[in-house]
């Protein structure tokens, strides 16, 4: 069944402008890039020995580039109506392609800590879908606590085919106000496959944890990533 490389099919329901699903290395930011990887608790540079940042925390980088981004088609613009978030599109975006407003909030216990009590839904204009066998995590963009909303997170099985206007959960930061540019990713789409697993106690593990905490501390950098990562590619 999982002999051929698997293909998650997608096409835009926007023809007037260039709209797709990317992979998700495509959108790196730049708050990271200029991360340097030798700092110290406050974030002054040394300038003898070495205390490695996150940027070279390789599980950290491989959470923003694994899978795909759906972004937004437009600019979304956001006003902050005496305390009430309200979204507005430019001039000549139909309103039924904005992202939309649920009247009746599904439990307060779903709003992310920090955003308005408001509830909306992403109208992303693209259908997709994976192959039966598969499923993908549909998720905030990780790590991207910076972005000024909170996506929620959902799995979803492979052969349905996401509608295009989509109805995906998301909440306004608190006191946000300003535009969402073009192209923001707002969810990111990480494929798998379904497999059966069991969780077993195994004596020993406590041990050989500290073994591997020993011999990553033996190497600045790079042991990790050369004993055990392994190149992900979404095309």
């Amino acid at each position: 069944m999982f002999k051929k490389q698997p293909i998650i099919k997608y096409e835009s329901s926007i023809n007037y402008i260039e709209h797709s699903l990317l992979p998700a290395r495509n959108f790196i930011p730049d708050w990271y890039k200029k991360i340097p990887k030798n700092k110290n608790k406050d974030g002054v540079v040394f300038d003898k020995g070495f205390r490695p940042s996150v940027k070279v925390c390789v599980p950290f980088l491989d959470a923003f580039t694994n899978g795909y981004m759906i972004t937004t088609p437009y600019d979304i613009y956001i006003k902050n109506n005496d305390g009430v978030p309200y979204l507005v599109g430019m001039d000549g975006i139909p309103e039924e392609q904005l992202p939309r407003w649920r009247e009746n909030l599904s439990n307060e216990n779903i709003v992310p800590t920090g955003c308005y009590p408001y509830e909306y839904t992403w109208n992303y204009r693209i259908s997709y879908t994976v192959p039966k066998g598969y499923s993908f995590l549909a998720t905030h963009p990780l790590n991207r606590h910076d972005l000024p909303f909170i996506s929620l997170t959902g799995i979803v099985d492979g052969g349905l085919v996401m509608q295009h206007d989509g109805n995906f959960p998301f909440f306004i930061k608190e006191n946000f106000e300003g535009i969402i540019p073009q192209g923001t990713p707002i969810i990111q789409i990480i494929p798998f496959r379904q497999e059966k697993w069991q969780s077993k106690k195994e004596i020993g593990l406590v041990a050989k944890g500290q073994k591997h905490g020993y011999a990553a501390a033996a190497k600045l950098i790079g042991w990790y990533k050369n004993t055990f990562w392994t190149k992900k590619e979404y095309n």
